[in-house]
């Protein structure tokens, strides 16, 4: 029930002044580097935080960021009644219900799936303009199963509709209805037919990436990553192409030197972060370095990850395997 709701955060590195002294700029720096505890640290504290809906929008993010999905939940609850029409706000209220749905009991994930729906179709309907949030309400409707408020029918209605009015998150709707019925190669031909319009739309290339990795052509899409990374617009697109260009370097074995150079670019932009990916990026590079047979630098950039109290079993397994490829290698 992964939907783009991860677009819920990002944050800054900088100089921290007195709690009143925050400003805007540095809050917006702090969501865009993932610096959750900054925020944390500041922004409940200042004087106007009840009163503006800005601070209310980058507390939520903090907490879905932290990982604390009920803390979450109770405060956006209180902020959508203090805030009734503010659009971004139900999203993430949206966002951080399907979170729950993902780590709640079978008895309960539906109920929490659709709650999240019923937030979803409220923002979409404040801001029927947004094409993010039409986005992931048909990207819910294709993947969600019936019982938690799946509807294939209405996500391709709404991706017909959308398909109309907007360059870009049109397509990109497109692309998830067909690829709901496995049709990669129609797919790519929407996201052809798209590029020819805007060949530097740095989304639109990281979905052609994405489904030329469906098809195993890594060389390809690593291409592909590399120019919707210069052509990003946001922070947060560009190094999440950034980290795709090393994870296939390590993984796929493509362009080791573009690998290396993306993920050292992805670790010092977030290193001072709660970046979710951070520690796998590090991994990644350590899994370059091995292969080039340097020993000490896998094992300088695993210390930070090997030294976290709680890591997810996936990362767990990961880090056994490098460790007991790393003692075959001599210093």
């Amino acid at each position: 029930m992964k939907t783009a709701l991860l677009l819920c955060a990002s944050i800054f590195s900088g100089l921290l002044h007195s709690q009143t002294d925050v400003s805007a700029a540095q809050i917006q720096g702090w969501l865009e580097k993932d610096q959750f505890n900054n925020i944390e640290k500041h922004v409940t504290a200042m004087p106007t935080f009840a009163s503006d809906v800005l601070l209310q929008q980058a507390h939520a993010q903090a907490l879905i960021g932290l990982e604390r999905a009920e803390d979450a939940a109770d405060f956006l609850q209180k902020a959508h009644k203090a805030f009734p029409k503010d659009a971004d706000l139900l999203q993430l209220a949206a966002m951080n219900q399907f979170t729950l749905a993902q780590q709640a009991s079978i008895f309960s994930a539906a109920g929490h799936a659709k709650d999240g729906l019923a937030l979803l179709k409220q923002a979409v309907q404040l801001a029927p303009e947004d094409g993010e949030l039409q986005l992931n309400l048909i990207g819910f409707y294709l993947q969600a199963p019936g019982i938690a408020g799946g509807d294939e029918d209405e996500g391709k209605k709404l991706a017909k509709a959308l398909a109309d009015k907007d360059p870009v998150a049109g397509p990109l709707a497109q692309v998830l209805v067909l690829n709901s019925d496995d049709k990669t190669d129609e797919a790519l031909k929407v996201i052809d037919s798209a590029l020819q319009q805007q060949p530097q739309q740095s989304r639109l290339l990281a979905q052609k990436a994405a489904l030329l990795l469906g098809k195993k052509q890594a060389a390809e899409a690593a291409a592909l990553y590399q120019q919707a990374a210069q052509y990003a617009e946001k922070p947060k697109q560009k190094f999440s192409y950034l980290y795709q260009i090393g994870r296939l370097a390590a993984v796929e074995q493509q362009d080791k030197t573009a690998g290396k150079q993306a993920l050292q670019q992805f670790i010092e932009f977030y290193q001072d972060g709660e970046n979710q990916q951070l520690p796998w990026a590090r991994v990644r590079l350590a899994q370059i370095h091995l292969q080039e047979q340097d020993k000490a630098s896998a094992e300088q950039v695993l210390q930070p990850v090997l030294a976290l109290n709680d890591k997810e079993e996936k990362l767990e397994k990961e880090l056994k395997t490098l460790q007991k490829e790393l003692k075959k290698l001599k210093s």
